[in-house]
């Protein structure tokens, strides 16, 4: 599998142990680990020894696996906080929950008061689950840790970009190798950091990830991202940057800088005449902004670019409670010629509803189905059923996070034709970026 490679020793600072009440599980945990060059201090199999080993032993992280028959993780956070409580603990540990990714049919019995006959109306809803357990479940019970000052963070089996990731936001909040490190929280520190990045662009780096057709690897897009290097604490990752930008109103900007990138790109493979879509992130509060599909259009028409080439690529990092307002927004968005995705289809029932009720050209299979698709028989089945549903809504499909190459060839004949990972092709920057194409354009 090719990971997300953590620089050399990136993490020795971090004190890691797992939770698990077999080998198996111990082993598939200190895999996931070893892979990152993290060795786990030990694997402990029950709740009783993870406090006695906590009143022994300083730990920063504990992994655990979430499994149907085994509520240990789950009574985690209420662990920690006692502890916490009669004094044991004074800084806890973060959790982080890993398990099994599915998506399971829910049938859900609705009255309809407003018919005539008053029947029963019976929907079946899909539910996407981590361990077993509803990740809507799962995310409350994180919230109320949270609340309660556990850190609580909820991985997908087999990301070890979400593990990396998760992993470098705890150095940056807990590991303290020296007196500038010593703060509350990362958050509390970063904002008038973040501002200034997006306002000055220092620090920032815009990259594109190239998406290929996966029989014959020809590029047919890209994703636009954004990568932000903190003079102090080295790359912030996403999971970290993108929460911040949006809890202070920047997401706009951000969507702006990432776009303007994007253009630029563009209009250098127009010289050379290539011509691919580029998709750009925008949280739907950022698609709700007044105008965006006439300034949008305006912008492209400026510089000369059709609009077929720039997607945008709706997330759930900002929810818009009036699904109306979005519906209109994403309706102007397409009458004016751009494409729109819906990003990590699967997380859960949002983006099943939003598919339901709203027009896109395109999904985004989420990355958890297909990094497990190899190991689970339900990854499969879910992949196969999103690249059904697809046809039936004419619908482009794209498989992200493929990081293992075995991979690829099983995802075609899941009827997969179209993805982009590490296995793939990493981000790269713009120059590295259109230097790629050129040459790919050169050897056809």
């Amino acid at each position: 599998m090719i990971l997300n490679v953590a620089v050399p020793h990136e993490f020795d600072a971090l004190r890691v142990i797992t939770l698990a009440t077999d080998t198996m599980c111990a082993h598939r945990l200190a895999g996931a680990l070893s892979c990152l060059g993290i060795t786990p201090l030990t694997n402990v199999k029950s709740l009783s020894a993870v406090t006695a080993w906590l009143c022994e032993n300083p730990v920063d992280v504990i992994v655990c696996e979430i499994r149907p028959k085994c509520s240990d993780g789950l009574m985690l956070p209420s662990l920690l906080k006692e502890l916490r409580e009669v004094g044991t603990l004074t800084q806890l540990p973060s959790i982080f929950w890993t398990g099994e990714t599915t998506l399971n049919a829910q049938v859900c019995v609705v009255d309809e008061t407003r018919s005539l006959l008053n029947e029963r109306l019976t929907n079946q809803l899909w539910i996407k689950h981590v361990g077993g357990v509803a990740v809507s479940a799962l995310e409350s019970h994180a919230r109320l840790a949270r609340a309660a000052g556990v850190q609580v963070a909820i991985l997908r089996e087999g990301g070890g970009l979400e593990l990396d990731d998760a992993l470098r936001a705890v150095m940056l909040t807990r590991a303290q190798p020296g007196p500038k490190l010593q703060m509350a929280t990362f958050d509390s520190l970063a904002e008038d950091e973040v501002i200034n990045a997006l306002t000055t662009g220092e620090g920032l780096r815009f990259v594109f990830q190239p998406q290929f057709e996966l029989l014959t690897r020809r590029v047919v897009g890209a994703e636009a991202l954004v990568r932000w290097k903190h003079p102090r604490f080295g790359e912030i990752p996403p999971s970290v940057l993108v929460p911040l930008v949006n809890r202070l109103g920047l997401d706009l900007l951000l969507f702006s800088l990432v776009k303007m990138w994007s253009m630029r790109a563009m209009t250098a493979l127009k010289r050379e005449n290539i011509q691919i879509p580029i998709a750009v992130n925008a949280s739907a509060k950022t698609i709700c902004t007044p105008h965006f599909a006439d300034r949008l259009a305006a912008g492209m028409h400026e510089a000369g670019l059709p609009t077929r080439l720039l997607k945008i690529e709706l997330t759930e990092d900002v929810p818009e409670p009036d699904e109306l307002y979005l519906s209109a927004s994403l309706t102007a968005i397409r009458a004016k010629g751009f494409q729109v995705s819906l990003d990590d289809f699967g997380t859960g029932a949002a983006t099943m509803n939003l598919l339901a009720n709203l027009s896109f050209d395109e999904m985004k299979i989420d990355g958890s189905f297909v990094r497990d698709v190899e190991r689970y028989s339900s990854s499969r089945k879910v992949i196969t059923g999103i690249v059904n549903w697809a046809e039936l809504l004419n619908l482009s499909l794209v498989a992200e996070g493929i990081e293992d190459e075995s991979t690829i060839p099983l995802l075609h004949r899941l009827g997969c034709r179209v993805g982009q990972g590490y296995a793939l092709a990493r981000p790269m920057e713009i120059d590295a970026f259109l230097s790629f194409l050129i040459s790919r354009e050169k050897s056809l």
